[in-house]
């Protein structure tokens, strides 16, 4: 008989979805879907961008390809944000990973939190906000988060908060998230 404890894992959620209003329009984007995750696991919240000092509200930022790289910047505006949320994602990846942290449910599309989704533009003039979506070289990139992430723990098991509804996506997070818990447990 399998006597198998429930997982008491701690996972993060971007601050937003737990109802906080940081985000870049003074807004949240509160995510019911959360609650289909185990009870047993606590949810960590964080704002990357809220967290390194940008105000809420604040101008909407994106991310730009130039010589090479990633650029953070600020829509309609020459503010750019790389190096301080490089260094800020970097020490965060470094905290959580070595404190344990499971895996983390992020905002979709975010500069910061968005996992395989967010706008990446090849030209400043046309990160205008709003603008239209075809102006982006393309849709696939990663926000610095999941960038530092990435580098720090290419298996940290990452959801984006659309795919909590997605039954196959959000069990096989769970079910990696639990095996990252029971391997790091003591023997």
């Amino acid at each position: 008989m399998d006597q198998r404890l429930p997982s008491q894992a701690s996972i993060l959620a971007s601050r937003c979805l737990l109802g906080t209003a940081c985000r870049f329009d003074g807004q949240s984007k509160p995510q019911a879907a959360l609650g289909l995750l185990p009870s047993s696991w606590t949810l960590l919240d964080l704002c990357p961008e809220a967290d390194l000092g940008m105000d809420t509200p604040r101008p909407p930022i994106g991310l730009l390809m130039r010589d090479g790289r990633l650029h953070l910047m600020e829509c309609n505006s020459p503010r750019e944000w790389t190096t301080e949320m490089e260094s800020w994602c970097a020490f965060l990846a470094h905290v959580l990973v070595a404190d344990g942290v499971a895996g983390a449910v992020l905002k979709a599309r975010s500069p910061s939190c968005g996992k395989g989704d967010v706008a990446i533009y090849g030209e400043h003039r046309l990160m205008a906000w709003p603008g239209p979506p075809e102006a982006a070289l393309s849709h696939g990139g990663d926000g610095f988060l999941v960038q530092a992430l990435r580098r720090r723990d290419a298996s940290f098991p990452i959801l984006r908060d659309e795919d909590l509804l997605h039954e196959g996506k959000r069990l096989a997070f769970v079910q990696a998230v639990e095996r990252r818990c029971s391997l790091s447990a003591p023997r």
